[in-house]
């Protein structure tokens, strides 16, 4: 049983680090201690923590801080925040964060937090960027109210600037990691437009179980409970998290009252993030800087987080609606409020300049057929699922360097595509617009009328005439420009408005027939 510590509460706040955001720096936490940014370094993205130094850390917490300690300390799947790491090259940032589970110190192997091995479950990561300052704030929500990767009243939002939202499960290769983006003016988001799934962009993450820090601070208070509805220890216990001298280093040898821990319950992640994909170079990040934080939560809401924020301890004591002898911590909206670690540059809340354009990958071709003044383009679409076929297909199109212009509507799920037969590729379904536009970087998304995983396809480079399926470009058409007619007999070759060869003329509509040497438009009888 662990032992209660009744200390005098401390009287040290939190300090500002730019404008108005505060960062806490009691006891072991920290924002960018010693002005520590991490440093350049090429990381290897393979689960082992080889390739960091504590020289890179930006972040820190301490252990056993989250509401699960006061309140729930019964449960599984311990998420528990510890150290925030940062390093770069010219092609990549790359991230890793310590997570700790200090529950057998004084739990029995396979109970409480030491269930499934001590593991942490199939819960969501939250890795929040700040890339530019200036750009419109996220506010953690979907277009249609809700939370991203949740349907219910309670999630996380964001009043500290974040412009870049990656989710992903914390067991790696489980469920459809991707990176948000706002989509509104409101800073909200939603599973169309404003989500890139990490394959698509080139992110990847990993874990290695271990601890990896020279220290591990674990604060060693918690709450006693009657039962789980009766709270005996006073509420202000809390607080304690702040005092360092509430704290014990796991790491320094045995500690009266407690069991040595096992890092084997630890977790170690590390993350990539091509830098392209948030819209900067290594130039910029080392000269201006990016703002950092990870949230863990238990599927609902935040538990723990690095940088720490209050929110995540503000709902330590109240009942969780599913089980009542768990924290309301889990099930809270937690809006975070305090400053993000800054990574390659201290940021001071500065005006910085506009991000820089890299060039993107593969690159897109800005001019393929219309000239300088725009034209017309096409685009077509086979279904390579035969087993689960979209019934209908809709086409989400835009020129993401041309201030996001759309040429889809700008309504998800965008604009219906016309059934066809494809040259070569047989049946699909096609899309044709004029636009008085030079395309720069135009980008296109498929789907079924709706958005998430099975729905649509990733952000796919657009190219004139292009033809995609699920998966990417599989080749191209140019339509009634390939016809050549061959022989000296008169054949009726028919095509829709967008150039695609129809089997099956539908009287009523309008074609373009070719016959012989002859081209014309008609309309079928």
């Amino acid at each position: 049983m662990l032992y209660k510590h009744l200390v005098a509460l401390s009287t040290v706040v939190s300090i500002a680090l730019s404008g108005n955001a505060q960062v806490e720096s009691r006891a072991h936490y920290s924002t960018n201690p010693g002005d520590a940014v991490g440093h350049a370094g090429s990381i290897v993205i393979d689960g082992d923590f080889s390739d960091w130094s504590e020289s890179m850390i930006i972040a820190t917490c301490g252990a056993n801080d989250m509401a699960t300690a006061f309140h729930g300390s019964h449960e599984n799947c311990v998420v528990d925040m510890y150290a925030l790491y940062a390093a770069w090259d010219d092609e990549n940032l790359y991230l890793a964060w310590q997570m700790c589970n200090t529950g057998d110190t004084w739990a029995r192997e396979g109970d409480g937090p030491l269930t499934d091995g001590g593991r942490i479950g199939d819960v969501p990561l939250i890795v929040a960027l700040s890339v530019n300052p200036a750009s419109t704030a996220m506010s953690g929500k979907l277009t249609n109210g809700g939370y991203i990767w949740r349907d219910g009243p309670s999630g996380v939002e964001f009043t500290s600037h974040v412009d870049h939202l990656f989710y992903m499960s914390a067991k790696p290769n489980s469920g459809d990691p991707a990176m948000f983006k706002a989509v509104d003016a409101s800073g909200n988001t939603d599973y169309g437009k404003g989500c890139t799934r990490f394959a698509s962009a080139g992110i990847k993450y990993d874990q290695k179980f271990g601890f990896h820090p020279s220290h591990l601070w674990r604060q060693n208070t918690y709450a006693e409970w009657a039962d789980a509805e009766t709270l005996i220890s006073d509420p202000s216990i809390i607080e304690n998290i702040y005092d360092p001298e509430c704290y014990d280093n796991l790491m320094a040898g045995p500690v009266e009252g407690l069991k040595p821990h096992d890092t084997k319950y630890d977790t170690f992640y590390e993350m990539s993030i091509p830098l392209k994909a948030i819209g900067i170079t290594r130039e910029w990040l080392e000269t201006y800087g990016i703002g950092c934080r990870v949230v863990g939560t238990r599927g609902e809401s935040g538990i723990d987080c690095v940088p720490f924020d209050p929110s995540m301890v503000d709902n330590v004591f109240g009942q969780y609606g599913k089980d009542t002898s768990t924290s309301h911590e889990k099930d809270d909206i937690d809006n975070i409020t305090y400053d993000l670690a800054s990574i390659g540059h201290l940021r001071d809340g500065s005006v910085v300049p506009p991000l820089p354009d890299p060039t993107p990958d593969p690159e897109p071709d800005p001019d393929p057929t219309p000239g300088p003044d725009g034209g017309k383009y096409n685009v077509y679409f086979v279904d390579s699922d035969a087993a689960n076929p979209w019934a209908a297909v809709h086409v989400w199109l835009w020129d993401s360097a041309n201030g996001n212009a759309n040429y889809t509507g700008g309504v998800w799920p965008g604009s219906p595509m016309t059934v066809a037969d494809i040259p070569e590729f047989g049946a699909g379904w096609s899309y044709s617009f004029d636009t008085d536009d030079a395309l720069v970087a135009p980008m296109v998304i498929f789907n079924n009328g709706n958005g998430g995983t099975g729905n649509q396809t990733d952000n796919l480079v657009f190219e004139n005439n292009g033809v995609y399926n699920r998966s990417g470009k599989v080749g191209s058409c140019s339509g009634i420009d390939e016809v050549e007619y061959v022989g000296s007999e008169s054949v009726k070759i028919y095509y829709n408005l967008q150039g695609i060869e129809v089997k099956n003329p539908v009287a009523g509509q309008l074609y373009i027939v070719v016959d012989g040497a002859d081209i014309s438009k008609v309309l079928f009888k």
